[in-house]
């Protein structure tokens, strides 16, 4: 098993490589950084060799950027660096993660983000609705906590869809060897959201009851799947701007945020619906996210 890594003569920032490394030495597997090479640019074809001159080019710098990773990584992990030649770098990563049986692929944030949050482009962008094992954002700037990861916080939708994530996640939980804490993010009377239709209607308490029922439906399934991992439940984490509800929640170093892909997408594969959209792009923490399991996908 291993953790899947891109990082390209083109990659701007570091973030991504921690967070695969964070992984890699909180579980012990093994690190793959990949280095994806285009395959071509169709404007360098001519007669002249140009397009050969720029295939080493670019294979040159290819290793020059693995080696910047293992030079900045150092000792700390069982490192294997590997360059692929493809149309298409996010493809490239799935098919290396395919080939090797990762456990997980990780990738940064786009270069447009805020310092600390996560946005999406071309690469984690198809990463997040395509692959078949768990995606790993990192924000932007992110630096790798010293004592690894510590806790897994799951964001939970409020209605019982989220249930049939116990499983991976209590994989998950095992492998990092860490707690669960089980939240719901939600916003306040403005925005058009079913918590803003209850409370409008004055039944936010027995909204809120609902929402415990389906945290605790949840912690049982993942408490069955895991009887060694703890699990909490921290009822709903609410603000008026989505920014706001994630801010609010009492984050710790070394905690990783986990949320599960839309139930309208394909099954077993990793789907982002709007509201996970939101989550993540306002999160302060690394996100990973979790494809619906094939047998309980609805």
């Amino acid at each position: 098993m291993s953790v899947v890594v891109g990082f390209g003569s083109d990659t701007r920032s570091l973030a991504a490589l921690d967070l695969a490394a964070e992984f890699a030495r909180t579980t012990g597997e093994e690190l793959v950084i990949t280095s994806v090479v285009q395959d071509s640019w169709d404007s360098l074809r001519d007669f002249a060799g140009v397009d050969d001159e720029w295939r080493r080019s670019v294979r040159d710098q290819a290793g020059e950027a693995l080696a910047t990773a293992r030079e900045h990584l150092g000792d700390e992990a069982e490192v294997v660096t590997v360059s692929r030649t493809a149309s298409s770098v996010p493809q490239a990563l799935l098919d290396e993660s395919r080939a090797r049986g990762a456990r997980l692929v990780v990738a940064g944030s786009a270069s447009h983000g805020a310092l600390g949050r996560i946005a999406f482009g071309s690469t984690n962008g198809r990463l997040a609705h395509s692959s078949a094992i768990p995606v790993a954002l990192a924000p932007r700037g992110f630096h790798a906590h010293e004592g690894g990861i510590e806790r897994l916080v799951v964001a939970v939708d409020p209605t019982a869809s989220d249930a049939t994530l116990d499983a991976p996640i209590a994989a998950l939980a095992t492998w990092l060897g860490v707690p669960v804490e089980i939240v719901t993010f939600a916003v306040r009377s403005g925005s058009r959201t079913a918590f803003a239709a209850f409370s409008d209607q004055g039944v936010r308490e027995a909204w809120s009851t609902l929402v415990r029922t389906h945290q605790e439906q949840l912690a049982e399934g993942i408490r069955r799947q895991a009887p060694e991992v703890e699990v909490t439940t921290t009822q709903v984490t609410s603000a008026e701007r989505w920014s706001l509800a994630l801010e609010s929640f009492e984050w710790r170093p070394g905690d990783l945020l986990a949320v599960g892909s839309s139930r309208h997408g394909p099954v077993a594969r990793v789907f982002m619906g709007s509201t996970a959209t939101r989550i993540v792009n306002h999160s302060p923490v690394p996100v990973i996210l979790l494809p619906r399991p094939r047998a309980q996908a609805s």
